[in-house]
């Protein structure tokens, strides 16, 4: 028995010494095969970027944010082959310029893989050059690229008009209205300066002229010709409502320079009985109240509308003098009514 058993014994280790050289062999084809492979699984893990210029978005999407542009013939290391949305690989590669690795995703039609790219060199070059060998990225660990977002463009803005407070020069023309109908009704011009205290506050000196013809009347002048020259003070309450039209409030007091010529017909029929006729008004002072606009065409140039309500009184005299026997007789001329409505209009030229 023993020596059957160590007959088996023998039979069955000379049959497992047999086998060696096949499984040896094997083995050898297998490597063989993986190691020959081993270019093409690289190749089908890259591309090359065939454009001129290719952005690396963060995101699969063109309107995401770009982490670097790369430039033609850049080799890209891909994460899988599988596409995402069937228009997106994602990749990384080494960035020289910001000294890490960079991940991202480029649309497919800016790469080919490098298997596609080798055999197109491959029909183009002759058969005797040597192919350049691709240089294969570094890998390094990945770092999550900081995605900076670029900066907003500077846009310039049209300077605003600044409604206050400003400093103007004027040049007015209007309408005056005596509100006593022996009065007729004139034209008016004149100037004006403003003072801006504040954004809502502004002093304005004004100086207008104005002519009316006068019918005679029993309790005041007689008939002539009568001249105003108001100089008005006022503090204007402005309220602006946008930058270019701003309507204001405004009332004040002012001192008048009035004159008085008698009609000539009148003069020279009193000359031809021996007597020598005057009528003159004294100068007053009154007070307005009012209301207008500024509209600001520019920054420095409005134009102004307003009108002003005016309370004037004055007091006049009358003489007749002899020509021959020198007696004068005169006589006082009270509460002449001055009171007007003006209108203006006119431009303002602000600093």
């Amino acid at each position: 028995m023993c020596k059957i058993i160590s007959g088996n014994i023998f039979m069955r280790e000379g049959k497992h010494n047999s086998m060696r050289p096949i499984v040896l062999i094997f083995l050898f084809i297998s490597v063989g095969v993986f190691v020959m492979s081993l270019p093409l699984l690289s190749q089908r893990n890259r591309v090359t970027v065939t454009a001129e210029r290719a952005n690396i978005h963060v995101d699969p999407d063109e309107k995401s944010a770009v982490v670097e542009t790369v430039e033609k013939g850049t080799v890209l290391n891909l994460f899988s082959s599988e596409k995402i949305k069937n228009i997106w690989y994602r990749v990384y590669f080494y960035s020289i310029g910001k000294k890490a690795t960079v991940v991202g995703y480029i649309h497919i039609s800016m790469v080919k893989e490098v298997g596609e790219v080798l055999e197109a060199i491959e029909k183009e070059i002759k058969p005797k050059e040597k192919k350049e060998e691709i240089k294969e990225a570094p890998k390094i660990k990945e770092i999550k690229p900081e995605v900076v977002s670029p900066p907003k463009p500077r846009v310039r803005r049209p300077s605003r008009i600044k409604t206050g407070p400003k400093s103007c020069l004027g040049v007015m023309a209007g309408y005056s209205m005596l509100r006593d109908v022996h009065y007729s009704d004139e034209m008016n011009y004149g100037g004006n300066f403003c003072l801006g205290i504040s954004k809502n506050v502004s002093i304005e000196l004004s100086g207008l002229r104005f002519q009316n013809d006068v019918e005679s009347s029993v309790d005041g002048l007689s008939e002539g010709q009568l001249s105003v020259i108001p100089i008005q003070l006022s503090i204007q309450l402005r309220l602006p409502v946008t930058r270019y039209f701003v309507p204001y409030i405004l009332g004040g007091g002012g001192y008048y320079l009035n004159s008085f010529a008698l009609d000539e017909e009148i003069i020279n029929a009193w000359d031809a009985l021996g007597f020598d006729v005057n009528e003159k008004i004294e100068n007053s002072i009154g007070y307005h109240a009012g209301a207008g606009f500024d509209i600001f065409i520019t920054g420095k140039i409005a134009l102004s509308v307003d009108v002003k309500y005016c309370l004037v009184k004055a007091k006049g005299s009358w003489s007749l003098s002899d020509q021959i026997g020198g007696t004068v007789t005169s006589g006082a001329i009270e509460n002449l009514n001055l009171n007007t409505i003006m209108f203006g209009a006119g431009l303002k030229f602000c600093f």
